[in-house]
């Protein structure tokens, strides 16, 4: 008998395949989107796996589901550090594009405030130096944060330090 999360996960991609992505509302300046991320030489192996982000129980697929989630999906490779697609805005503007956001998507995984674990697909995108202050629209000076942690950054009753691990630590202020 298969397990009720798996026959729940099955039911979810069942959706996602069938549900049109331009009748969507966007979040973070992208319509509901699951990214995989797989190595060629994995997706080209039977045994191989991909990872999967965007849900609370983030994992592995393996590459034949990899493969078949590809044939019915747009297909956007993730070029980490290439110059396939503008990453870097510098002050041309001020809100992060929906790129960019899936860039962060993949290299931040998760809320990056000291110990949040809410899933990449639930935050926002968050500039480390203040647009009004000089801030640029890139990855350099993006984090992605949760709902709560965003508004946290903005409330002036809390200081913000930036871990050596790249997260942020609030404290409030006294």
């Amino acid at each position: 008998m298969t397990p009720r999360h798996r026959l729940l996960g099955h039911a979810f991609c069942a959706l996602l395949e069938h549900l049109d992505p331009k009748r969507l509302p966007d979040h973070g300046g992208d319509a509901t989107t699951v990214i995989v991320t797989i190595d060629h030489t994995q997706l080209l192996s039977t045994l191989g796996a991909a990872d999967l982000l965007g849900g609370l129980d983030e994992g592995c697929i393996s590459a034949t589901e990899a493969r078949r989630l590809a044939c019915t999906a747009h297909i956007l490779p993730a070029v980490l550090g290439g110059k396939g697609e503008v990453l870097d805005l510098g002050r041309a503007r001020r809100l992060f594009s929906a790129i960019q956001h899936r860039a962060m998507r993949i290299r931040d995984r998760h809320c990056r405030a000291e110990d949040c674990s809410t899933p990449a697909a639930w935050c926002e995108a968050h500039h480390l130096k203040p647009w009004s202050q000089g801030g640029n629209t890139d990855l350099a000076d993006g984090i992605l944060l949760c709902n709560h942690h965003h508004h946290r950054a903005h409330d002036t009753r809390y200081e913000t330090q930036r871990l050596a691990s790249g997260d942020l630590r609030f404290h409030r202020r006294t």
